[in-house]
């Protein structure tokens, strides 16, 4: 059989797509809202602590200042992110929360916590 026919035979889960079980949900406003909201890490080289704000409209900033480029990648497990210079930055989510950014730029995995309790004094904390 060459590759370019398609293999038409049985598979089970064809079969089973009338049972609710089987049927994949994906509604993209219930994904994206795993997302929103501010988030800090911080950076190890320079001691500095950041802002990753995710906004509704799904714009990504970095301390108030709203990153160039486009999200190329949205689902339950990751929101991927490509910037006007060619690099990516990739949200990692667990338990429908953000738990890490990576940073294709810098080669690095930073772990990020909810910020909405956090004082000015610690953003600015190493400027």
């Amino acid at each position: 059989m060459d590759r370019n026919h398609k293999n038409t035979g049985f598979r089970l889960r064809n079969h089973l797509n009338f049972f609710p079980i089987f049927k994949k949900h994906h509604d993209p406003v219930n994904i994206s809202n795993r997302y929103i909201g501010k988030w800090n890490f911080k950076d190890d080289i320079n001691g500095r602590v950041h802002i990753l704000q995710i906004t509704k409209t799904l714009n990504i900033l970095i301390d108030n200042r709203e990153l160039p480029g486009k999200i190329v990648h949205l689902d339950e497990k990751e929101l991927l992110f490509l910037d006007t210079y060619g690099y990516h930055l990739r949200v990692d989510v667990s338990e429908d929360r953000p738990i890490s950014l990576f940073d294709e730029a810098d080669n690095q995995v930073y772990p990020v916590t909810r910020c909405e309790n956090l004082g000015k004094t610690e953003v600015t904390k190493g400027k």
